[in-house]
């Protein structure tokens, strides 16, 4: 057979076959050949959203309501750790991985703004006071379409979260003086070939998303073998969440900050270099922490957008009711 056909024939068998490859195991709506799992009796995707609690959930020092708040007059960041009813339990929030990233963010908070740090719900003995969250839906649910009834796209999980969180708002105390931020153990829809998504919130928003899982394992660690490197199902590409009494500010610690900031109001619209593209983002340094993708240099690069900013009648994120001097 000539040559000059076979190259053609080839290559399209071999797009062909890439295209199934990312169907099946890339693209998370079109998994039909992955083996399934048995789920859990208590997962229910037909009934309604409801709390759940596996008898393997029940751990030492584990919340599964918020504390009782010590001062009812402070506007407090409350964290959950939220799971869909068939995840395996990381113990994300008992072993302090979660607490240990988010001192790492308030250790670099107060780096950069010299005297500030965000003002997160903690318990009387000053750990992080972290409420535990399982509701009888798959993460097949997650990621299914809803009902558009509230006027606003809800098909992305980072909707399903937020309407959860807000939804059960009798377990929490204090609620209207808390934002929430929320480590979700499963993943975004994916929106590009090489590109998953970390971190969800809405700008001046209630709740600010983290995705701690990915559908596949990923090298994680600064060793340049990367067969020396820790394999994990992480979302972000280079490190998951510290470990315990680990202060790097790394790629999940920026996610998350990333985040808290929006639900914060940041950048307000009158900030000086707001991202045309990306209108709820600065665009004057790419290591901006609310740069499209989160630096880890600056809070604010050269103070005129978002923080201790000299713009009349713009909002300053200093001043936020979520932020306590040191």
């Amino acid at each position: 057979m000539h040559r000059y056909f076979l190259i053609p024939v080839i290559s399209f068998f071999i797009i062909i076959v890439c295209f199934v490859i990312y169907l099946q195991f890339i693209n998370d709506d079109w998994k039909f050949l992955v083996p399934k799992t048995t789920l859990p009796d208590t997962c229910n995707d037909e009934d309604d959203v409801k709390i759940i609690v596996h008898n393997d959930d029940k751990i030492k020092n584990r919340s599964f309501k918020d504390f009782k708040d010590t001062n009812l007059n402070k506007h407090q960041i409350h964290t959950v750790l939220l799971l869909p009813c068939e995840r395996i339990d990381r113990k994300l929030d008992v072993n302090l991985k979660i607490q240990s990233s988010l001192l790492a963010i308030n250790k670099w908070f107060n780096e950069k703004s010299l005297n500030q740090k965000l003002n997160f719900d903690t318990k009387p003995n000053n750990n992080l006071d972290i409420t535990f969250i399982r509701v009888n839906k798959t993460m097949n649910w997650f990621m299914g379409d809803l009902n558009n009834q509230e006027g606003y796209n809800q098909n992305d999980v980072s909707n399903k979260i937020e309407k959860i969180i807000i939804n059960n708002s009798e377990i929490f105390n204090n609620f209207n003086k808390k934002k929430f931020i929320v480590f979700f153990e499963g993943w975004e829809k994916r929106k590009y070939l090489n590109y998953d998504i970390c971190g969800k919130s809405r700008f001046d928003g209630k709740v600010a998303i983290y995705y701690t899982y990915s559908p596949f394992k990923k090298y994680i660690g600064k060793d340049p073998n990367i067969r020396n490197r820790k394999q994990i199902f992480s979302c972000t590409k280079n490190d998951h969440l510290n470990e315990y009494n680990d202060n790097t500010f790394g790629n999940a610690e920026e996610t998350i900050l990333h985040e808290i900031l929006h639900t914060l109001g940041a950048p307000a619209k009158c900030a000086k270099n707001i991202d045309p593209i990306n209108p709820y983002h600065v665009s004057d340094s790419i290591n901006d922490i609310l740069y499209k993708i989160s630096g880890n240099v600056y809070l604010d690069f050269n103070n005129d957008d978002y923080y201790n900013h000299n713009i009349v009648n713009c909002p300053d994120l200093k001043n936020s009711k979520y932020l306590k001097n040191n």
